[in-house]
């Protein structure tokens, strides 16, 4: 989270976007998903409270700070609260990112009230990191992302009072625009991306990629693999498509391309090869050491060393040890035995087979993409007087657990 000394040296992100058209995306559906994105936008719709709770929603200390609320306004993001008795209310906050023109801020509006009480369950396509690496073997992709995707999205007029907080002088504001922290907003622009993208299992026949490329939608980013003409031939379609319900684009647009990033892989089609990305990496470097985290500092790294472990072809047989140790953290934490914030403790052993995995992390080889690799996995068992378990630890690095 972004600190009150971030927050007057660092830019917000642009938030100046147009409200995309949402009928066309309609028309593009295919009737499952359009039904589903029906479901999930009458939860959008939803009072968190009941009826004769109205205008008792508690209201959060965090506001808005007056430059950044200067920006949101005038992007359209925020107006003046209306008549209508407050119905639910906002956390705002930001958090800092790295971009390749420097670090800037990224506002999230925290919806407390709604995301404790809708009733949604996530129904979102994302898959294992593994399953995105074998585009690599095409000859070329094109990439795309929506600017601000979020703020894209506006808010039916009748739900703004649902979604509110103050500014830095008092003025009491609503969002305009979907937010960026409600729980069901990434499965909104998942489909909404993947409608632009011409994802053959959400849009109709007449819309749909070809089948000479491969379309990969990540929320609100989109990979186009094929061989270089195929892949830019349907982004130039893409780009119809977007214009088509005025959906705005990211500048970075790369087409046809050999070496990319996405979703923190480098790609490089030339050798058929992947690896971490530069951003990726100096991510890990600057994690703490492992013998002095919190056991949710503990989660965090040793969630992202996973998916590291993936993308490298890393045996995580030779950690398991390690992965073991975090495992019986962490399930004391769902016991209710520790906190979040309570020392990890992992013995040395494991803290030194972490460290272990950071270094080979941190060296990052590449790793080359074969067609023909034949699929296996490990089964460790183990068992004690308090029950039994096992981790199951395919090639892919797709972890699974149970006991």
């Amino acid at each position: 989270m972004a600190t009150p000394q971030d927050e007057h040296a660092i830019p917000l992100q642009q938030v100046n976007v147009p409200v995309l058209n949402l009928e066309w995306i309609h028309s593009w559906l295919n009737p499952a998903t359009l039904e589903r994105l029906m479901q999930v936008w009458g939860l959008v719709r939803r009072s968190p409270l009941p009826p004769s709770s109205s205008g008792k929603a508690r209201e959060g200390s965090r506001r808005i700070p007056t430059a950044d609320a200067r920006l949101l306004r005038k992007a359209g993001i925020t107006e003046d609260a209306s008549s209508t008795i407050t119905g639910g209310w906002i956390i705002p906050f930001s958090v800092v990112e790295e971009k390749t023109t420097g670090s800037r801020r990224r506002w999230i509006a925290w919806p407390r009230d709604k995301n404790r009480e809708d009733p949604y369950e996530a129904n979102v396509p994302l898959l294992h990191i593994s399953h995105y690496l074998s585009p690599v073997m095409a000859e070329a992709a094109s990439c795309l992302d929506l600017k601000a995707s979020f703020f894209q999205v506006s808010l039916p007029r009748e739900t703004r009072h649902l979604l509110r907080c103050r500014v830095e002088d008092g003025t009491l504001v609503e969002l305009t625009r979907l937010p960026m922290g409600y729980k069901a907003g990434p499965e909104i622009l998942q489909i909404i991306t993947s409608a632009i993208a011409g994802l053959t299992t959400v849009v109709r026949p007449l819309w749909a990629a070809p089948p000479s490329v491969r379309v990969d939608v990540w929320i609100d980013n989109i990979r186009i693999a094929g061989s270089k003409s195929d892949a830019t031939l349907w982004k130039a379609q893409v780009l119809r498509n977007a214009d088509s319900c005025h959906a705005s684009l990211g500048e970075e647009r790369e087409s046809g391309a050999t070496q990319y990033t996405f979703l923190g892989v480098q790609f490089d089609h030339t050798h058929q090869a992947v690896s971490l990305s530069d951003k990726f990496v100096r991510s890990v470097r600057a994690m703490p050491a492992l013998k002095s985290l919190t056991i949710a500092e503990m989660e965090f790294m040793a969630s992202r060393f996973l998916y590291a472990a993936a993308i490298l072809g890393t045996r995580l047989c030779d950690y398991y040890f390690f992965i073991k140790a975090v495992r019986r953290r962490l399930s004391a934490l769902n016991r209710g035995i520790v906190l979040e914030t309570s020392p990890a403790n992992l013995p040395p052993s494991a803290v030194g087979l972490g460290e272990r995995l950071r270094h080979t992390i941190e060296n990052n080889r590449k790793r080359i993409i074969k067609p023909t690799e034949k699929a296996s996995a490990a089964v460790i068992t183990d068992a004690s007087l308090h029950g039994w378990g096992a981790v199951i630890i395919p090639d892919s690095g797709d972890v699974k657990i149970a006991g």
